[in-house]
């Protein structure tokens, strides 16, 4: 009777274990499952992105016979005339001459333009004549500077200086916008260790509202220089500029992973010696939203490309990477899974590259595409050793309001000592954030509220936000951020006393003085 009764307890117990084994495979399964379906689901909404949504295209932006817009497709303006110049010089300068007695004998404002990638109205005005600098365009090499006209692209520029086995120092991370531009606000980039775009310029000549050409450096025409770099073409036009190159260096990429809370260190080591390029990025996936980085860095490998060799961006990888991105709009699964690969895979420019195919990425590899919406950016700078604090605060700011936030890149700027409005008052790191919205008013006052609040924080930590975007802030933010721009008005008024050179964002802003522009 006992061994009966064992031998039922071993069978009963045979039972249980094949019952065990059987329910333990059905989780496992259902688990496999569930992973499979995780991946596979952003994988087809790839997939889809990848069929249906090509990349934009930049002569998109509006500018006809009788209005302009600019990338934002949310500030078209009715205009009295567009000034098209040519690379001749001579030519160049009569037509603008022109132009200016034009305006002051029709009492019209003038406001010269390139790429029109500023989103505050900076390049635009109701009523105004307004100069395209596009054909205005010739580059040489003078000694060993580059002498570029004022409505030069990057990617040309670019393309001629790999030519001469040469690459631009310090530039914004797209090749779409004009020289001139870029010095007008002063851009910065992604090379670490380095001021704003304003430290490589040695010169420019600039013309003044009455005609004059002034030529502008750190020795002559002192507050000239100091004035219209950062200027937002307030003080005059740029016509050319002399700017220090840089060897076109091989150079090799290498990505890390760390918490918001190591980054400041993390940066120091990283950058310390001989990173020619580096760029931080937040993620902004669901479960680490704010709380990682992956920080990358561009080292030498010791060899220069002596020309050019021309690399199309629009290889399969990128258009992968493009498709990723965009797919992730509004989708926290998309999102998580693309963090998943920038962690795993790194960037879509990973590897070994000339430093000119780094630079020389144009804006519509991520650019939103869909009519309906835009691409709105906005840029805090804080003090380096404020990072954490700062991403914490954005952190609860954002985190449930983040469907229309596509991405975050971190850039280190050093102090600015070379112009009027400067937002790198020491050293800084500026957090680039890029949003899709709806395209209309209410699709951009969607994000005013956060804009206010993060500019906000950003003061709290003794630091500023930038000038070229969306003009969210309020007219006390922009005197807490920029304290030098009654001397700035001041000046410009010195120069230009009837206010010929004026744009919507300056409108916009002078209820900030307590002289209001008329």
């Amino acid at each position: 009777q006992g061994m009966a009764c064992r031998k039922l307890r071993q069978a009963l117990e045979g039972v249980r274990m094949k019952s065990r084994l059987k329910e333990g495979r059905t989780w496992i399964a259902l688990a496999l499952a569930g992973a499979v379906c995780w991946f596979v689901y952003p994988v087809m909404r790839v997939g889809v992105f990848l069929a249906i949504d090509p990349a934009g295209n930049n002569s998109e932006i509006l500018l006809t016979d009788d209005r302009a817009d600019d990338a934002s497709g949310l500030n078209a303006v009715s205009h009295k005339g567009i000034i098209r110049l040519t690379s001749d010089l001579a030519d160049t300068e009569k037509l603008l001459r022109e132009t200016l007695d034009r305006a002051r004998t029709e009492k019209l404002s003038v406001v010269p333009f390139g790429a029109r990638h500023s989103m505050g109205k900076q390049a635009l005005r109701e009523g105004a004549l307004h100069v395209d600098t596009s054909g205005f365009n010739h580059l040489e090499m003078d000694g060993e500077l580059l002498r570029a006209q004022a409505g030069a692209r990057w990617s040309k520029v670019i393309k001629f200086l790999a030519e001469r086995g040469l690459t631009v120092e310090v530039m914004q991370s797209n090749n779409d916008f004009s020289i001139g531009g870029t010095l007008s606000v002063n851009a910065h980039g992604w090379q670490p260790d380095r001021p704003p775009v304003a430290s490589t310029v040695e010169k420019f000549r600039l013309m003044l509202p009455d005609g004059s050409i002034r030529e502008c450096s750190r020795t002559e025409e002192t507050k000239l220089f100091r004035h219209a770099l950062g200027g937002y073409g307030l003080f005059g036009i740029i016509l050319d500029a002399w700017i220090r190159p840089a060897p076109n260096e091989i150079l090799r990429s290498k990505h890390v992973i760390m918490s918001a809370d190591q980054f400041a260190e993390g940066w120091k080591a990283a950058t310390e010696g001989k990173a020619r390029l580096a760029y931080g990025r937040l993620s902004v996936a669901p479960s680490t939203f704010f709380q990682e980085v992956m920080l990358t860095t561009y080292q030498p490998t010791g060899e220069v490309q002596p020309t050019w060799k021309p690399q199309e961006r629009d290889d399969w990888m990128t258009k992968v990477a493009r498709a990723t991105f965009r797919a992730s709009l509004g989708s926290q699964r998309g999102k998580g899974f693309r963090w998943f690969l920038e962690k795993n895979i790194g960037g879509e420019a990973s590897g070994s590259h000339p430093r000119s195919y780094l630079l020389n990425e144009p804006a519509w590899v991520f650019a939103n595409a869909d009519p309906k919406k835009t691409d709105l950016l906005m840029e805090f700078f804080v003090p380096c050793k404020r990072f954490a604090e700062f991403a914490e605060a954005a952190r609860k700011i954002l985190e449930s309001q983040a469907d229309d936030l596509m991405n975050v890149t971190i850039r280190q700027v050093k102090k600015d000592t070379d112009t009027a409005l400067p937002y790198a008052k020491q050293d800084v790191f500026g957090f680039v954030m890029m949003f899709t919205v709806e395209r209309s008013q209410k699709g951009a006052a969607s994000l005013e509220g956060r804009a206010r609040r993060m500019t906000e924080e950003a003061l709290k930590l003794g630091g500023s936000f930038y000038l070229p975007y969306r003009n969210y802030a309020t007219p006390g933010q922009l005197m807490r951020a920029y304290p030098e721009f009654p001397l700035f008005v001041k000046e410009k008024q010195a120069i230009d006393p009837t206010y010929l050179f004026t744009n919507g964002f300056f409108d916009h802003y002078a209820q900030a003085l307590d002289r209001p522009v008329e």
